[in-house]
Formats: C-alpha cells, sequence, structure tokens
C-alpha cells in the first residue's frame, strides 16, 4: 500500500501472535517426536541386529546421532521464529504507543 509516494507498514499483532504461537508449537513437537522417534529406532535398531550386530550399531549410532541433532535444530529455529517474532511485535506495539 503507498500513500504519497511512501511504502505504508502495518502491523496486525493478532497476526504476528498467531505466527509466533505456531511456530513456538511446531518447534515442540518437531524436538518432542524427533526426541522419541531416534530412542526408538535405535532400541527397534538393537533388538533386529542383535548382539551379532554390534558392529553394525556402531556405525548407526552416529548416524542416528546427526539425525537427531538436525531435528533438534529444526524444533529450535521454529522456537528461534516464535521469538524473534514476539519481539518484533512488542516493539511494533511500543512505537505505535510511543
Amino acid at each position: 500500500m503507498e500513500r504519497f509516494g511512501r511504502m505504508v507498514l502495518s502491523v496486525v499483532p493478532a497476526g504476528l501472535e498467531a505466527f509466533s504461537s505456531a511456530n513456538t508449537a511446531a518447534g515442540e513437537m518437531i524436538s518432542e517426536a524427533g526426541s522419541a522417534d531416534s530412542g526408538a529406532m535405535f532400541a527397534a535398531a538393537a533388538a533386529a541386529v542383535g548382539p551379532i550386530g554390534a558392529n553394525y550399531l556402531l556405525a548407526y549410532a552416529p548416524a542416528q546421532t546427526n539425525n537427531l541433532v538436525s531435528t533438534l535444530t529444526v524444533g529450535a529455529a521454529h522456537g528461534a521464529i516464535g521469538g524473534a517474532t514476539d519481539a518484533s511485535k512488542a516493539a511494533f506495539l511500543a512505537a505505535d504507543n510511543a
């Protein structure tokens, strides 16, 4: 939207709140699901290969750890997006009320 040749920025606090809440919730769900899945996958692999597959598990464990770290990073990124959105909303509201 332009006004007198200038761009006008309009922020809807409720929209920012919804966006922040969605990202924060997504981050928590991704992290929880990834943690549960990682433990379950390792337990299933250990049960499937048994003691004979110890060498396999030694190779599998770092890959599973990398997967979990990446999953937790995605969850943390969503949480950070939620936090940054909250901070932006507060800054916009403070500027509007100044």
